[in-house]
């Protein structure tokens, strides 16, 4: 693969940050957890080509919406396709570009900040997330609103609308619900239905071999998947969902402790009480009291 050198691509955006600039954002309170260094867009960026030996001081995301390009990591090449997200963390040596026969669209950012690796999936190689086309016009806004805000010089307001911003392009890319029009990856999909399942039998008492059945894995797969995606064990999640109905009961009907307890599928109201309490830090009576709003 030839080396080739960058050139100005028609209808490009770009802007880098001052050193100085950066250097007093990096101390910020509101904004030295995730903050932008650079920003740029590139359309129909033919000849495109980037080599880090040394890797880069930020971590860098790359969002390809036209074209395709590639992404060289341990001389191992990766195709970078349209409607997909590349992260490549900071330090790590690399080389991307943008193919020949369909040059990339590309909006990119570096970033930085001491919770920038909650950002980053893999801290130790490249993350190529797929995104759905319905993101597209959120993720393009929010890349503009952000452009503007960062136009506006060292104004500290806009730099903290800027990054709080890209805190929500990173969480659209790598947290969003995808809806109907974007695809869901099977692990996904598997806990939406197990969920799904769950809200429906509120008021049973399942088991992990009842949430088995209904996601066509075993036990083991299961919990790995669910606490993947949730943080939580299946039957942990379960019952926070059924203190989330209780909690509605609590707060929008006339119930007794005791039938509340019983909606949700607990004849014993004090192991609820109790369990209620543990959850969320208050008992049911006491929860009910609370002016909520």
């Amino acid at each position: 693969m030839k080396k080739r050198i960058a050139q100005y691509f028609k209808g490009q955006k770009l802007l880098v940050l001052p050193e100085e600039t950066v250097n007093n954002i990096s101390m910020h309170p509101l904004l030295k957890n995730l903050y932008i260094t650079d920003i740029g867009y590139f359309p129909s960026a033919r000849y495109h080509y980037i080599e880090r030996k040394a890797g880069c001081k930020q971590n860098i995301l790359i969002y390809c919406t036209k074209g395709e390009g590639y992404v060289i990591i341990d001389r191992k090449i990766s195709r970078i396709r349209r409607n997909s997200v590349l992260i490549i963390p900071k330090d790590l040596p690399h080389i991307y570009g943008s193919s020949d026969e369909e040059p990339w669209d590309i909006y990119w950012f570096h970033y930085s900040g001491e919770t920038d690796k909650c950002f980053v999936p893999d801290n130790s190689s490249i993350t190529i997330v797929d995104v759905p086309i319905s993101a597209l016009p959120i993720l393009t806004n929010l890349f503009d609103n952000i452009f503007e805000a960062l136009s506006r010089g060292s104004v500290i307001n806009s730099i903290i609308y800027a990054c709080q911003c890209f805190g929500y392009f990173l969480a659209t890319v790598l947290y969003m619900p995808y809806n109907k029009h974007g695809q869901k990856d099977k692990k996904t999909m598997c806990v939406k239905n197990c969920i799904d399942f769950m809200e429906k039998n509120t008021d049973k008492m399942l088991s992990l071999r009842d949430l088995t059945v209904c996601s066509n894995l075993s036990k083991t797969q299961l919990t790995a998947i669910f606490k993947e995606k949730t943080g939580y064990s299946p039957i942990d999640f379960f019952i926070r969902l059924k203190i989330q109905k209780a909690c509605l009961n609590l707060d929008f009907t006339d119930m007794t402790i005791s039938e509340v307890a019983s909606n949700i599928g607990y004849n014993d109201q004090y192991y609820f009480s109790r369990l209620f309490k543990k959850i969320m830090g208050k008992s049911p009576s006491d929860y009910r009291k609370i002016n909520k709003g």
